[in-house]
């Protein structure tokens, strides 16, 4: 007599799961969502860079590129100190993996970067 009342309820628990799995799979998906800088390069050369900031570009690399594409930040027309600001608004993110050191890091070298770059020091 119990073995139905058992059949039952697996039937219902998968059930559940496969409903609840659909809607999952049926999400979007934040990283899907593209913006125009994302179809520019995705690579800054840095070789004619200071030593330290060649390391920042690939501590920028690492975790930016966790979340979305280096295009997005290298074709970005931010300046300077906006950086700090756009970076501080990426750390708040869910698996950012961004502290507030290594966030300080990415905004030295993106400072650095579009400071070089509007010169017409690289690229």
């Amino acid at each position: 007599m119990r073995q139905p009342v058992v059949w039952i309820t697996v039937l219902i628990v998968v059930g559940l799961m496969v409903i609840l799995t659909m809607g999952v799979l049926r999400m979007p998906k934040a990283a899907l969502k593209t913006f125009p800088a994302d179809n520019g390069s995705n690579f800054i050369d840095v070789s004619n860079y200071p030593s330290e900031m060649q390391e920042r570009y690939k501590l920028f690399a690492r975790k930016c590129s966790r979340c979305h594409t280096l295009a997005r930040p290298v074709n970005s027309v931010f300046l300077g100190e906006a950086w700090r600001k756009y970076v501080y608004k990426m750390m708040k993110k869910p698996g950012a993996g961004l502290t507030p050191k290594v966030a300080d890091e990415i905004i030295e070298f993106l400072i650095y970067d579009s400071q070089a770059r509007k010169k017409g020091n690289n690229q």
